[in-house]
């Protein structure tokens, strides 16, 4: 997963619109399986805003 948030970081980083969002709207990614086995309000979300941490529920903070 980790190498899927980075491609979609790097693709923020490169768009200042979308970099400047990131910095205001949180937002995450979740690989499809993870969702489908453990659902939606599992930790299986990672920031696309932040760099490194544990993936989270989607209602964290």
């Amino acid at each position: 997963m980790h190498g899927a948030v980075a491609d979609l970081r790097l693709a923020a980083e490169e768009n200042p619109a979308t970099a400047d969002m990131l910095a205001a709207v949180p937002a995450g990614a979740a690989r499809i399986e993870d969702l489908i086995q453990r659902g939606p309000s599992a930790p299986v979300w990672h920031s696309l805003g932040a760099r490194g941490g544990r993936a989270y529920r989607w209602t964290a903070p």
